[in-house]
């Protein structure tokens, strides 16, 4: 993922981008320091592609351990990038900028993604 790719994808989440923007590519942990508490996320595998895009608004810490609890899930999970939303983003937005973002990527191992409407 280019620097300008992962700009373009963080443009889905319009006025609702927290001020420190994207970031990444980091190590998959949940030791990643992120200050925002509601984000969308990008995994890739050891060959770059994007394998899973969620979110989470209970912080990334609590969420990549919920994740690393499934060790066949998530063995080649190499690298993240992290979309962070501004405090007070309803969960109803941030689920779909998620859809927004796993619509643009396509994501290989997502088994489901946010419904978007059309038009939003």
């Amino acid at each position: 993922m280019t620097p300008a790719r992962l700009a373009s994808l963080a443009a889905y989440a319009g006025d609702k981008l927290h001020p420190d923007g994207p970031a990444g590519p980091m190590p998959f942990s949940p030791n990643i320091r992120v200050h925002a508490r509601n984000v969308v996320y990008l995994v890739c595998g050891w060959s770059g592609k994007t394998l899973y895009v969620g979110s989470t608004t209970v912080g990334v810490r609590t969420r990549f351990s919920q994740h690393l609890g499934s060790l066949t899930k998530t063995l080649d999970w190499a690298s993240v990038y992290i979309i962070p939303l501004r405090d007070g983003t309803s969960e109803r937005e941030l689920r779909r900028v998620e859809g927004r973002i796993g619509l643009a990527v396509g994501p290989e191992r997502n088994m489901a993604l946010p419904r978007i409407a059309v038009g939003s």
